[in-house]
Parts: C-alpha cells; sequence; structure tokens
C-alpha cells in the first residue's frame, strides 16, 4: 500500500475540499497510531470539507479505533497523539456526547464491546487506567450504565464494576459537567 501520511498531511494543511473516497481510503490504510492521529485531527477540524460527508459510522468507527489505540499504546511525549489517560477522558466525553445527540445507542454499544474486550486482553496498567480514567466517569452518567452493566455480572470484570459504580452515583456527571461548555453556560 502506498504511503497515505503525505495525502493526509496536504489535506491538513489546506483549506480546500477533501475527497470523502480519500478519506475512506486513508482509514482503511491506516495502519499506525501516527495516521490515526492525523485522521482523528482530519475528521475533527475539516470534517466539514469532506465531500460528501463522511458520515457517522465511518466517523465513530476512526474515533473508536484511534482511541483504544491511544489507549493500548500510551505515548507520552507527543503533541499529536493522546496519552493512556487522556484518550479515556475524551473516550468518556464522546461516548457522552453520544448519549446527548441521541439515537446512537449501536455505536455506543460497539464501543462498550470494544473498551469491554480492551479491558481484558490488557494488562493491569491498562486496566487499572480503563477504570478510573474512564469507566468511573461513565458510569456517573445514568444513560451510560446500561450499556456496562455486563460487567456486573462478569466474573471478570465484576472487580472492576462495584468500585467504579460507586464512583459514578456519588460523582453524577461530574466529568461531563465540568468539561462540557453546554452546561456550563446552562449552570450560568
Amino acid at each position: 500500500m502506498p504511503d497515505i501520511t503525505h495525502d493526509i498531511d496536504a489535506a491538513l494543511a489546506t483549506d480546500g475540499t477533501i475527497p470523502r473516497e480519500d478519506v475512506l481510503r486513508w482509514i482503511d490504510g491506516a495502519d499506525d497510531l501516527e495516521t490515526l492521529s492525523k485522521l482523528y485531527r482530519l475528521t475533527d477540524s475539516g470534517y466539514y470539507r469532506i465531500q460528501p460527508d463522511l458520515g457517522q459510522k465511518a466517523t465513530c468507527a476512526l474515533i473508536q479505533r484511534y482511541l483504544l489505540e491511544c489507549i493500548r499504546q500510551n505515548v507520552e511525549d507527543s503533541d499529536e497523539i493522546q496519552s493512556r489517560f487522556e484518550a479515556c477522558h475524551t473516550l468518556h466525553m464522546w461516548l457522552r456526547h453520544l448519549v446527548e445527540t441521541g439515537n446512537m445507542a449501536e455505536i455506543i454499544r460497539s464501543a462498550a464491546r470494544a473498551i469491554t474486550e480492551l479491558y481484558l486482553m490488557s494488562g493491569e496498567d491498562v486496566r487499572y487506567t480503563i477504570e478510573t480514567g474512564f469507566l468511573e466517569h461513565a458510569l456517573e452518567s445514568e444513560a451510560l450504565r446500561p450499556y456496562f452493566e455486563h460487567w456486573a455480572r462478569d466474573e471478570r470484570l465484576k472487580g472492576a464494576w462495584g468500585p467504579s459504580l460507586a464512583w459514578g452515583e456519588a460523582h453524577t456527571d461530574y466529568m461531563w459537567n465540568l468539561w462540557n461548555p453546554i452546561s456550563k453556560r446552562r449552570k450560568k
């Protein structure tokens, strides 16, 4: 497969229209975290330049893939790639945003399955970060709890579920309200 980073860099550096087919091809060809990071930034800052619209499914799949890979790899010396804790925070904010958007249950279910799988296949360092950097905060939201309730019934996950749920119930929507600019405006 040809090197796609040059094309992605060019798209990031311009203000012009980006063909959807190119972005889909780049997503399919992305095989490292640096490329996923560039695509993540492109679908954020350049989303409306992608024509026709990239679409919810492709965008959300990329976001999920990028954030989970950040959690897995934990790059700590980059301004372009999120660290494990940063990615856990972004993952929580993204899922909470999807709840607010509405009609996103399948995407949230898919992300919850992927997070669970990553947790189960990872070592203690990743598990700890998922528990304290993501799950506790995700469970602050009643609307996200049903997507993770299966943790309460799985012997491999129960140990993380109980303390995380206790945290979430004691801090209802704390992180969402702290970081969400819309909720900050409502409080004024």
